[in-house]
């Protein structure tokens, strides 16, 4: 049971990190950087538990769970990549301010 308290401790304190960083940034990198570290949190917390739950079942639905909340994570930085790079273009700086004033 410790192992299962220490990684939430652990998961939780990245969380709240990377929702601070969101919270109290306006540059858009290190909004996605912060928004990476709290889907990694997540993903920890999930193989934690999950690893210590199913580790004699002989399942791999954790596994693949976290597998799918990677995929999901790549696929988040890709679009937010992309609007920065769509807002740099236009504005000539990053600022997440700037998005709403980009019409398409």
């Amino acid at each position: 049971m410790m192992f299962i308290s220490a990684i939430s401790f652990v998961a939780i304190l990245l969380f709240v990190i990377g929702l601070y960083g969101v919270m109290t940034s306006r540059v858009g990198i290190k909004m996605l950087i912060s928004i990476e570290i709290m889907i990694n949190s997540a993903i920890l917390n999930v193989i934690g538990i999950g690893s210590y739950y199913y580790a004699h079942s002989g399942t791999i639905s954790p596994y693949v769970f976290a597998l799918f909340a990677i995929a999901i994570g790549v696929v988040e930085s890709a679009v937010g990549l992309g609007l920065l790079i769509a807002v740099y273009h236009r504005f000539g700086k990053i600022d997440i301010s700037l998005l709403k004033e980009i019409r398409w």
